[in-house]
């Protein structure tokens, strides 16, 4: 496959004043923003709780509460439901939503003395709201948390997983003329989290199944063709999952409260990866009947076998040439350093003779994965840093310098927390691009 060009996401999250009664504070963003991701309507995410609807007149994908749906589709807004349809949103008007985990207040400093000016704001001033989110029995994989005070409301997306009965230190600088009235409340009701979860077993089943059908493929002499077919079947299953796995990580990791540009970096060509090389391991010919015009072509199935040097490789993607076509195989995710990993492929050719595996020049996607996940990894290890600082200050009673030094500590942690979910967001947005 060939790497997408240039893809800029222009994102924002609008958020409104009052009470917790909208889906503005949402755990994912909106279809409309969604769109501007290249989804399409078939793949547009759903907030927990709501069911999608495609309108009949645009094709455009909305989400929407489970009543509404059933008055909309009978107005004729969109089309009849389906039977699956009718199923989902019968669960979605049972299921109570419950929360996933809570809040506890560690501290709620004074961000400043300065008076905001102005008639509205007299009196108010900003708070470093230190926090522990807390997670039930069940992960919650992207925590969001609602945080509201008698002057503003915010939506916080903390960027990492919150494990099964474990706490989180985070914060947020919240406006409040009365410090008391600041409360937050976690948000994600798990439902994501599920989906997310299953996803992710779904994928590891069907990566062991490819697994176990490659050790299968004999290293000399003809492969079974029911067992090449079978493996190309799930490398298809595969990558539809991935892909649905992926969109939902991306659309989760958009900073709210933000509106900015979220760049995914073009692949260069050049020359392949260093270090990698590719051998052809058997060519046979297809049982699999070819429609062509031309009666000269044959269906082959190829095996290859892909290797690595010092350095991992991420998303490797191998071409196939013949005499008459070629075609791009992307192999599972990646190759572990001083490693093989075997693919599959069909092609047409008038010669066998011809069929020839090459390292794709576009393969170099792999050093611009690596250094995002370099500067996640980066981002998190400050992250913590930052946080464990804050822990220390909090432990203890305060002073005026202590206070000053913490709600710094505060501004620094909301920097490095959308720079992680932007770079977050980047990642799974280049892996959708391959």
């Amino acid at each position: 496959m060939r790497v997408l060009s240039f893809i800029v996401i222009f994102l924002g999250v609008i958020l409104i004043s009052g009470t917790f009664s909208s889906s503005s504070f949402a755990d994912v963003i909106s279809p409309r923003l969604q769109a501007q991701l290249n989804f399409t309507p078939d793949q547009v995410v759903c907030n927990e709780g709501l069911v999608k609807l495609i309108k009949k007149t645009t094709g455009d994908a909305s989400c929407v509460k489970p009543n509404t749906a059933e008055r909309l589709a009978e107005l004729g807004w969109s089309n009849p439901l389906s039977e699956n349809k009718v199923e989902e949103i019968s669960a979605k008007k049972l299921k109570k939503g419950e929360p996933a985990g809570t809040i506890k207040t560690i501290a709620t400093l004074k961000q400043s003395t300065k008076i905001i000016k102005g008639t509205m704001t007299t009196g108010i001033t900003g708070y470093a709201y230190v926090f522990d989110a807390c997670a039930d029995s069940k992960a919650v994989r992207t925590p969001e948390i609602f945080v509201e005070s008698d002057s503003e409301t915010k939506s916080v997306k903390l960027g990492s997983m919150l494990k099964a009965n474990s706490c989180y230190t985070s914060s947020v600088i919240v406006k409040a003329a009365d410090p008391a009235s600041i409360s937050a409340t976690l948000l994600n009701k798990g439902g994501i989290s599920e989906k997310i979860s299953s996803l992710e077993s779904q994928i590891t089943n069907l990566k062991e199944r490819i697994t176990a059908a490659k050790q299968k493929i004999p290293l000399d002499g003809e492969p079974n063709p029911e067992n090449l077919s079978s493996i190309t079947s799930l490398k298809k299953d595969l990558k539809s999952l991935q892909d649905q796995l992926r969109r939902y990580l991306m659309v989760l990791y958009v900073p709210p409260s933000k509106t900015t540009d979220i760049v995914i970096p073009k692949s260069t060509t050049g020359k392949p990866l260093e270090g990698m090389s590719v051998n052809l391991v058997s060519v046979t010919e297809s049982v699999a009947k070819l429609e062509s015009t031309n009666p000269d072509f044959k269906r082959y199935n190829v095996v290859f076998e892909a290797c690595t040097g010092k350095e991992p490789v991420r998303l490797p993607i191998i071409t196939i040439v013949s005499d008459s076509t070629s075609t791009t195989v992307k192999l599972i995710d990646r190759i572990v350093p001083d490693s093989c990993q075997v693919g599959v492929a069909k092609i047409n050719a008038l010669d066998p003779a011809s069929i020839t595996p090459k390292i794709d020049t576009n393969s170099q996607v792999s050093d611009v994965i690596a250094n995002v996940e370099k500067q996640i990894d980066e981002l998190q290890t400050k992250l913590s840093a930052e946080k464990k600082s804050l822990n220390t200050l909090t432990s203890k009673k305060l002073d005026a310098a202590g206070e000053e030094q913490a709600t710094e500590i505060v501004q620094n942690i909301e920097k490095l927390r959308l720079d992680l979910l932007e770079n977050r967001a980047k990642l799974y947005g280049l892996l959708l691009t391959v």
